[in-house]
């Protein structure tokens, strides 16, 4: 484990970074310290999930989380990020290479601004509560659409019941199909959190707490409902449990957000990213709670069908890519999601 130097601004910058989200919080980011001043961010390979997210799209939106996070926090101490992505050269969209994501050079200049969306890296979590129901209003979206340049990454929103309810249904049909396949189940399993133990001895994944139940729930439901050995041996019964609460959390949603490119390049995939992490530390400066909703837009073939549901529900042209879908709405906060010391990344 490389040694923690605070006098190095890329040890600061990387404890922001690493708060990005990431698909099952796999954290699949390594970096590397090239010179005194350079960044090497790549892909960790040994943390792909390939059943549910088999091109490594998911993995590439949230290096473009990781890579927003980071510039925030250089702005935040007087440094310019200069971000060269796909430094190697152009990169296969359908194939996760070795090559780096992105070289980043810190630059000292105070003439940069600190945005105020870096107070919010911390408190952005995930939050898969059951909504309170209340619409958010299209000033909010607004604002949201305001919060990062949304020319090459379009924001799609909507608070129409109707189409909330037909998402929710599309969202539980998609998680059937998700945990009907047992590798795709094996990978949700290896980082979903059934207990507290397994929290507090974990540094990835999620659990019950990020669904907002509370200890004494939390103690049931591991105990009496669903516990590890039961979702391993019978995986029905973490289906129809998964199954029912996807449904649930979607249809109380009060509004229901997108965003999409022409393209499904791997840089549309890392703008995408940078994109949907100004949107949720804005939506956590507005009192918004969010949570994506990835599964009916996952890229397996089993998904082929009802991928296409939704861009039709939504009005996406089947030549662009759904990049990110999320429900929006207003809950209380939950726990962070557990995060790997900062040297087990490199």
């Amino acid at each position: 484990m490389i040694p923690f130097d605070p006098s190095d601004i890329r040890f600061r910058v990387l404890n922001s970074a690493i708060l990005a989200p990431s698909p099952h919080n796999t954290q699949p980011w390594r970096v590397a310290f090239r010179g005194e001043e350079r960044i090497v961010l790549s892909i960790d390979h040994t943390r792909l999930i390939p059943g549910c997210d088999p091109i490594g799209r998911q993995a590439f939106i949230s290096a473009g989380a990781f890579l927003e996070n980071l510039d925030l926090a250089a702005k935040s101490g007087g440094f310019r990020a200069d971000i060269d992505l796909f430094p190697w050269g152009w990169p296969d969209a359908r194939t996760v290479a070795e090559d780096p994501v992105a070289h980043v050079d810190l630059i000292e200049d105070r003439r940069v601004d600190c945005d105020p969306l870096f107070l919010k890296i911390p408190l952005r979590h995930t939050n898969r509560r059951r909504f309170e129901g209340k619409k958010v209003p299209l000033e909010a979206a607004g604002e949201l659409t305001a919060a990062y340049d949304f020319s090459l990454v379009p924001l799609g929103f909507s608070h129409d019941d109707d189409l909330i309810r037909s998402v929710a249904d599309l969202a539980a049909k998609a998680m059937e199909i998700e945990l009907a396949d047992r590798e795709r189940v094996r990978e949700t399993l290896r980082y979903f959190r059934f207990t507290d133990r397994e929290v507090r001895s974990s540094s990835d994944g999620f659990g019950h707490a990020q669904s907002g139940y509370g200890r004494l729930a939390r103690f049931f439901i591991g105990r009496f409902i669903l516990s590890r050995e039961r979702a391993s041996s019978s995986p029905e019964s973490f289906l129809r449990m998964a199954k029912k609460s996807t449904r649930e959390q979607v249809a109380g949603a009060g509004g229901i957000g997108w965003l999409s490119t022409k393209g499904d390049h791997r840089v549309d995939q890392v703008r995408a990213g940078r994109a949907y992490q100004r949107v949720h530390l804005k939506a956590s400066a507005l009192g918004l709670a969010l949570q994506p909703v990835s599964q009916p837009i996952s890229d397996y073939p089993d998904m082929a069908d009802l991928r296409s549901g939704i861009h039709e529900l939504l009005g996406v042209p089947a030549t662009h890519t759904i990049q990110m879908l999320f429900r929006l709405g207003y809950a209380d906060p939950v726990p962070a999601t557990p995060r790997r010391a900062l040297g087990e990344f490199f």
